[in-house]
């Protein structure tokens, strides 16, 4: 057994909940073929000592895993546990539970494993010359082989995984063995799922021996996002499948008039939610000059209201307050698990700098409501959001900034079913292209390209979007 195949199935465990990972590492190692079918573990003593676990705590983990039928125990001379792989089943069970990934999250997934299999693939670029090319190269083309689908997981798996031990990083290797763990048979499960699989691991390894490290990046970047957006298309294709939300796709003038009517009502419910606070803010200012803690509190109230009034379109919305304030401060509230869960978020002002954030715009002196594009809050919600905003004067001396947040991945949801009755590659895009919803899983979180689109396009008017319909070639998928 190799040297990082003991290292990453056996090595200490850092968690304090040992009892569960202990068995979880296990069951990775065998399932993605890190332990291969046959190999014999070392004995009980043996391996609780390697995972710094009891052996209590060790056989409870090898009682589970004989239960999923991954081990045997042999009686007799040359007895033991040996594995015992099996992935027939695995596509079946991850298949039945993809529908409990929201698109927004099979996304992040996407661009999280995309970082880490080019970072992988960088690094055994620049340790190129102490790698076996030779072993790398042949596993990367093994998928070609495979029989069935149960086979070419494991074949896939088997070179990511040997990619991220090539990058010399142990915890990387286990990071790459999670997603796999995770993700690797949805990516088999997927129409075509493996047809282009090896020529491009052929690539990527081509890259690793030409020392070339952003070629290496950018190819095994390109591989995991071409991969995961097969499995958005899919996850795409199981909402498609209830017939309770598959509207009548001959009807596309009545598609575009809902989509229409949608951005209108996020548009005038936005705007109306922003003036209510603002009158708020009128209020408790009043004929004083200075307010305190109290006022602010008072307008929270009032934010907190509309929002729970609002939630199925809001996902936050209040007051940051500027020079009419003894202090800086803020009355937001937010629901950031749903219209259940309304509360105050707590900003961060030192981190969170007004004057420089995405959506504020360079004039306010208009006294109107602005719309953002899409951008990620990252010093406050940690959501991608679109942001309506409104500048409260007190004659014409501006003292905060009143706004309203929504999630992109609420605009995705409530349009999803309207797109689905839509061409294929029909996108919904913001004022700087970036796609915010689309009916093709693959173009979620992507860029639209003007030069490449000549077919139906609309301008959404209560909203700086544009509808692209049917496009042969939507936009640049991420």
């Amino acid at each position: 057994m190799n040297t990082w195949r003991e290292q990453l199935a056996f090595a200490p465990l850092a968690t304090s909940d040992r009892g569960e990972e202990v068995g979880r590492r296990l069951r990775y190692a065998i399932e993605l073929g890190v332990l291969e079918d046959g190999t014999q573990l070392p004995s009980e003593n043996e391996l609780a000592a390697k995972m710094g676990v009891s052996t209590l705590t060790l056989r409870s983990a090898l009682a589970e895993l004989r239960g999923r039928g991954l081990l045997e125990t042999r009686r007799g001379k040359g007895g033991g546990s040996f594995v015992k792989a099996s992935t027939d089943d695995i596509i079946k069970a991850e298949r039945e539970s993809l529908i409990t990934y929201s698109l927004d999250d099979l996304r992040d997934i996407r661009d999280y494993w995309a970082f880490l299999a080019g970072s992988a693939a960088a690094a055994a670029a620049d340790r190129s010359g102490r790698l076996s090319h030779g072993r790398l190269a042949s596993m990367a083309v093994k998928i070609e082989s495979a029989q069935d689908a149960a086979q070419a997981i494991r074949d896939d798996s088997m070179f990511h995984i040997e990619l991220a031990a090539s990058s010399g990083s142990l915890r990387l290797t286990r990071e790459e063995m999670a997603m796999q763990a995770e993700m690797g048979p949805l990516i088999c499960a997927a129409p075509a799922g493996y047809a282009n699989a090896a020529s491009e691991h052929a690539a990527i390894v081509e890259a690793i021996r030409s020392r070339d490290k952003a070629r290496a990046r950018a190819r095994a970047e390109d591989h995991v996002r071409a991969d995961m957006n097969r499995v958005l298309d899919l996850r795409m294709s199981a909402d498609a499948s209830r017939k309770e939300s598959f509207p009548d796709p001959a009807n596309e003038e009545r598609e575009v008039a809902l989509i229409e009517s949608f951005a209108k009502l996020l548009a005038d419910t936005a705007s109306s939610s922003i003036r209510s606070i603002e009158d708020a803010v009128h209020v408790q200012l009043g004929s004083k000059r200075q307010a305190g803690t109290s006022d602010l509190d008072a307008i929270y109230d009032v934010s907190r209201r509309i929002l729970e009034g609002n939630a199925a379109l809001l996902y936050g919305a209040g007051f940051l307050s500027d020079t009419a304030f003894s202090h800086a401060g803020n009355a937001w509230c937010h629901a950031p698990t749903g219209p259940q869960s309304l509360q105050r978020l707590v900003v961060d002002l030192d981190l969170y700098d007004i004057g420089t954030v995405a959506w504020r715009p360079k004039h306010y002196g208009d006294r109107a409501v602005h719309i953002s594009h899409a951008y990620l809050d990252a010093n406050g919600s940690n959501e991608n959001v679109v942001t309506f905003s409104k500048a409260v004067f007190v004659e014409e001396e501006m003292v905060g900034i009143v706004a309203a947040d929504v999630l992109v991945r609420g605009i995705q949801s409530h349009l999803e079913p309207h797109l689905r009755a839509l061409p294929p590659n029909t996108c919904l895009i913001d004022q700087q292209d970036a796609i915010i919803a689309t009916n093709t899983g693959r173009f979620m979180g992507g860029t639209y390209s003007p030069g490449q689109y000549s077919g139906k396009q609309i301008d959404i008017l209560a909203m700086p979007w544009r509808l692209f319909i049917g496009a042969p070639s939507a936009g640049r998928a991420p």
